[in-house]
């Protein structure tokens, strides 16, 4: 947000400069193209500079942390967060239900994730809870889609530095 934010100040000061050399009179039409050309030069400029690369999903684990909604266990705790603890370095926390979670989670899971950069899927091994090692999760718009079509969509994430809620 701050880049973006950056961007349109930049855009509203070049827009006023530019209104304001329009009005100049054209008693030196040489002089005052050629200042104009150099405002609008100088605030092109500043204006690209200004923009930061969007870098895409994926390129960080960071980008996977957070907490998320499964559609097939409704209130189960998914959390995806940092764990040092772990070989791969990320864990998917969580709980399942019969099916859901309204009343108590009966079953807490940790499961290992597998974060490849520049990608944009994990693998998770599910085993913990009875299920397949090699789960590859690959991300959609504001979730993570499963090869049997479930969707964790992503509530919010959690910090990069410190994996605390944010």
């Amino acid at each position: 947000m701050r880049s973006r934010g950056r961007v349109v100040t930049v855009g509203v000061v070049g827009l006023l400069g530019f209104g304001v050399l329009c009005f100049v009179p054209p008693s030196e039409q040489g002089v005052t193209t050629a200042r104009r050309a150099a405002l609008l030069g100088a605030v092109s400029a500043v204006t690209v500079a200004g923009q930061e690369k969007a870098e895409a999903f994926g390129k960080n684990p960071s980008d996977w942390l957070g907490y998320y909604k499964d559609p097939q266990h409704p209130m189960c705790p998914r959390k995806i967060k940092y764990d040092p603890a772990v070989k791969t370095g990320m864990i998917v926390e969580g709980g399942d239900g019969n099916p859901g979670c309204e009343k108590k989670v009966l079953t807490p899971f940790r499961a290992p994730v597998t974060f490849t950069p520049d990608s944009d899927s994990i693998t998770i091994d599910f085993t913990s809870k009875g299920g397949p090692a090699d789960v590859v999760g690959k991300w959609e718009k504001d979730g993570i889609v499963f090869p049997d079509g479930n969707k964790w969509k992503k509530l919010f994430g959690l910090s990069a530095a410190t994996g605390q809620d944010i």
